[in-house]
């Protein structure tokens, strides 16, 4: 009877152990594609990964766009099938027991996730650089006296908010295609969340 308990016991504690590494995995794999979607998006904007000042969560967060896609969904359930058919094979089976052939798999795996995700990233910041394709919000700053800037002014009203981070207000000002038709240039301002009074920020909602 106590040898059942004990087996019970340590079956319980193989499921645990089993379950955290496996957290720890997806986890992982989580942020990975956050990083490498928070890289597109922004290094599309002009700003590195670092400029952002992103926290963990945050960066997690940004692995949504990636995940709720139907391509990586379908690509996903293929590899997995895939490996599972070649699991059930006596010889495959005993290569994936081996490391030397499970690490490169994963490092493999997770550097074509990685670039697809920037993908990702890179096209929907070329959608928000656009005046009719953005999805970002208007945002309008009023502060006590205007600094001396460079290209950059507060009483701009057509500023779309990007971030607000590390104590900056990152906004750009999407490009109109019926004034710049050729080579457009992007506009993206940062400004001191210091200076600013008061921030109105305009969303527009679907008809019911």
């Amino acid at each position: 009877m106590n040898s059942e308990h004990v087996l019970r016991g340590e079956t319980f504690f193989d499921f645990i152990k089993k379950l955290t590494e496996a957290s720890v995995l997806v986890g992982a794999f989580l942020f990975l594609i956050g990083w490498s979607y928070q890289y597109g998006y922004y290094r599309a904007f002009g700003l590195s990964s670092d400029d952002p000042g992103l926290s963990f969560n945050t960066v997690l967060v940004h692995s949504i766009p990636v995940i709720q896609g139907t391509c990586f969904w379908v690509t996903g359930l293929l590899v997995m099938s895939l490996l599972v058919a070649l699991g059930s094979f006596q010889r495959t089976e005993r290569l994936f027991r081996q490391s030397a052939i499970v690490l490169p798999l994963i490092v493999l795996a997770g550097l074509t996730v990685s670039r697809y995700a920037i993908g990702i990233g890179r096209n929907n910041a070329y959608r928000d650089a656009y005046l009719t394709t953005s999805t970002l919000p208007y945002v309008t700053l009023e502060v006590a006296t205007e600094p001396i800037t460079a290209g950059c002014s507060f009483d701009e009203s057509d500023y779309r908010l990007l971030m607000r981070s590390n104590g900056q207000v990152f906004v750009v000002l999407p490009i109109d295609t019926e004034q710049n038709k050729t080579a457009p240039n992007l506009r993206v301002c940062s400004f001191p969340e210091s200076r600013v009074q008061a921030m109105r920020i305009q969303v527009g909602l679907r008809d019911r």
